[in-house]
């Protein structure tokens, strides 16, 4: 077989088929492009240039002829050919060891990055061979033009960094260049499959587009803004975070009190910063294990153009991730890339795709590169992961030309340490404040602090007790079934009264419906309202109680109650009410916490949580955890492979999406139809479309149970990528409290959901 003839993909329907040289040039054109963004740009295009190689060897010619093209490509599956490894060899063969992260991408980019060794030891020596299995001219010479040129280093001589450093930043820059290739290739494939037609992408706004739009709309809200204390503090820190915009790109801190506008100042810099320093997108990460309602909603009343269609989209908005249930082309294909300008995503999505292996997962992990990167609540990261993060995150900042933005009300001290003699602490280099100093800040919002009170109550039923004899109040607990236990107790007393309930179990759509529900009742004057949330919910959405209950957590969450107690300032003083509840937090390092903080105030009951000296000593016992994991020296190995299981075993860290059955109040159904016209869609760019559509309609429980439902038959699978209740199971879905099971449900496991 010839160059020439050599063929990438085919569409025996169609009776098209795609040259495999036109497709590794396309390639290696569009991973040029994208790897430029991390000083990387000809390895991208050699990475292009030598990733299918091995689709030149007659037979993976001959079995994508016999196959159809459908699955010919994918490897690891009985009859498949390896393709990969052809390319990879050639790369150490040309380049020696310094061809090594060329090597990985091109070895990863069907099956995922593998450890290092395994493919040293393993695999490189049982495909070594290959290459003289191809007959003479099987390569056309375009393939070897850079190796002719010679491709510069992979890091620049002027980097002087310790060992260990320069080895994770050497890790990080291949995952780069693997994420690269690998969208690159998505791409192409995804143009071939359109027909030749140019691959439909929904049209976002350009940041400058989006930056006009956000400044139209906070002249309309500061003009109609009175003149509270309230409103004077968040138009200063407004002001303070546009004049540091054109500062140069690095790490900076936004540290303003729940409720002072840390959603708005934070992207009026960064859409500052982003246009000053031409970074191409922003990128909002919402608090670890917490949901990103509040964050869309804000971004959707400033950025949405009043009177557009009903799905319009300024921006991507993801609520969770949509796991393949079995890999096929399209399924790849659809894969999230983050190709907006603007992203709203939750830690547990980001942070996958800095650690993760596989392509999918990581094919928009070169769009972090020259982004502003805000990232919300950072001490919500569980302690065990975060020297990993940290680190990460740093190198982005040191030496990818990103900026990153920790938006935090109680900021733990993250600035890293190597003094002589002592243990060394890994954190940020440098850290610019956006809204003043600390001290600065707490005293601008001093006269705002509510004030902690600590119930006797000790179980649910004394905690209702204390919730009836308030007329307006938001109780918070750690556990659904603690929510949906308190709320029976309290509508027996109550029958008449509404008791409103928000949860993670619940989807994006239906918390946005029953949040409108409660501001509307809040909003009549002398009407009871009570409402009932858990854990993941409180940090993520906007609401204003005079008094809230919240049962024994820790101080992020005890800070993060406090946000929804006289939020607006309307009172002399709010009131938050700790009790301690039977039930601990679901999450491992919540409970540690909480133990924490109930230690703290057994200690001393006159404690004031909200004190920055109390923040102090409780971050500084929890978040100056190193790496328990060993994740660190696993970057240090390039053990791609094994990082990615570690990140996986942290608690809460392995989520499914599952799309429910909802829909606005006319049609409970539409996201079912939704699913119907998936069902139909051949093209991965309109599927890609549909996901991110579908995104407001999903819920979040363990892969395990996601597993384990789909083998009992309570979920099937639409297109391998979406998993829907059966229609004899959408009871499982209620109104009032969202996803819900019992032993009665085949392979249910409720005690293990985070909601």
């Amino acid at each position: 077989m010839t160059a020439v003839g050599a063929l990438a993909h085919i569409e025996p329907q169609a009776n098209r088929e795609h040259s495999l040289d036109e497709h590794l040039k396309e390639v290696g054109e569009r991973a040029a492009a994208f790897a430029a963004k991390f000083s990387a740009g000809d390895w991208g295009r050699a990475a292009g240039l030598l990733h299918d190689l091995g689709k030149y060897h007659p037979k993976f010619q001959d079995r994508i002829r016999a196959a159809g093209g459908e699955s010919a490509h994918l490897e690891g599956v009985p009859g498949a050919i390896d393709h990969s490894s052809a390319g990879a060899v050639y790369a150490v063969e040309r380049l020696g060891p310094s061809g090594t992260p060329l090597a990985m991408a091109i070895a990863g980019h069907h099956g995922g990055l593998p450890n290092l060794s395994e493919w040293q030891d393993v695999r490189y020596q049982l495909s070594r061979s290959i290459l003289s299995e191809f007959e003479p001219g099987a390569f056309p010479k375009s393939l070897q033009e850079p190796f002719r040129k010679g491709l510069p280093p992979f890091y620049p001589a002027s980097l002087k960094l310790p060992g260990e450093e320069l080895l994770r930043y050497m890790e990080l820059k291949t995952r780069l260049l693997f994420s690269a290739l690998a969208d690159a290739d998505f791409l192409d494939t995804e143009a071939f499959y359109s027909e030749g037609k140019p691959a439909a992408q929904e049209a976002y706004p350009p940041l400058r587009e989006l930056a006009d739009r956000f400044d139209k709309y906070m002249r309309r809200v500061l003009g109609e803004a009175d003149e509270r204390p309230i409103n004077v503090r968040r138009r200063r820190i407004l002001d303070r975070c546009r004049g540091c915009a054109a500062q140069p790109p690095g790490v900076f801190s936004l540290r303003v009190p729940t409720g002072g506008g840390k959603t708005y100042a934070g992207l009026a810099f960064a859409l500052g910063h982003a246009l000053a320093h031409k970074l191409e997108r922003i990128i909002v990460v919402v608090p670890f294990m917490t949901i990103p309602d509040q964050t869309v909603a804000a971004f959707r009343k400033a950025l949405i153009v009043p009177g557009a269609k009903v799905y319009e989209p300024a921006f991507i908005e993801e609520h969770g991730g949509m796991e393949l249930v079995k890999e096929h082309r399209r399924t790849r294909l659809a894969a999230e890339n983050w190709d907006a300008p603007l992203i709203v995503t939750t830690a547990l999505r980001f942070f996958e795709s800095l650690f993760a292996r596989s392509p999918s997962e990581c094919r928009r992990l070169h769009n972090l590169a020259r982004s502003v990167i805000i990232l919300e609540e950072p001490q919500a990261l569980p302690s065990a992961f975060l020297a990993p993060a940290l680190d990460m995150l740093e190198s982005l900042a040191e030496h990818h030309g990103s900026s990153i933005v920790l938006s935090a009300s109680v900021q733990p001290d993250l600035l890293g340490s190597s003094s002589a003699g002592a243990q060394k602490i890994l954190g940020f280099k440098r850290i610019t404040e956006l809204a003043g100093t600390p001290e600065e800040v707490e005293e601008s919002f001093a006269s705002l602090r509510v004030r902690v009170d600590h119930s006797p109550a000790k179980t649910l039923g004394e905690a209702a007790e204390a919730v009836y004899a308030e007329k307006r109040v938001l109780a918070i607990v750690n556990r659904p079934e603690d929510a949906r236990a308190l709320i029976k107790l309290v509508k027996a007393r109550y029958p008449d009264e509404p008791v409103f309930h928000l949860s993670a179990l619940m989807c994006a759509r239906h918390r946005r419906e029953r949040l409108m529900e409660i501001k509307k009742a809040l909003a009549a004057a002398g009407k009871p309202v009570r409402a009932v949330l858990t854990q993941p919910v409180e940090a993520g959405v906007d609401m204003d109680f005079p008094v809230v209950f919240r049962a024994m957590a820790g101080l992020d969450s005890v800070v993060q109650s406090a946000g929804r107690c006289n939020r607006e300032s309307r009172l002399m003083e709010g009131r938050v009410v700790l009790f301690d509840s039977p039930s601990k937090p679901m999450v491992e390092h919540l409970r540690k916490a909480a133990d924490l903080a109930r230690t703290l105030y057994t200690m001393d009951s006159k404690i004031d949580f909200l004190a920055p000296d109390t923040c102090a000593r409780l971050h500084q016992s929890l978040h100056r955890a190193q790496d328990p994991l060993g994740i660190l020296a696993m970057r240090e190995q390039f053990r791609f492979e094994d990082a990615a299981k570690a990140f996986k075993s942290i608690d809460g860290c392995r989520q499914a999406a599952i799309i429910v059955p909802w829909g606005p109040p006319d049609n409970r159904g539409l996201s079912t139809e939704m699913l119907k016209q998936a069902e139909y869609v051949k093209s991965p760019a309109v599927l890609r479309a549909l996901a991110r559509r579908l995104q407001g309609y999903s819920v979040n429980i363990p892969s395990k149970q996601a597993e384990d439902w789909l083998k009992a038959g309570v979920l099937y699978a639409v297109q391998n990528l979406f998993l829907i209740l059966k229609p004899e199971r959408k009871a499982l879905y209620t109104e009032e409290f969202g996803l819900t099971a019992d032993e009665s449900v085949p392979a249910a496991d409720p005690s293990t959901w985070v909601g």
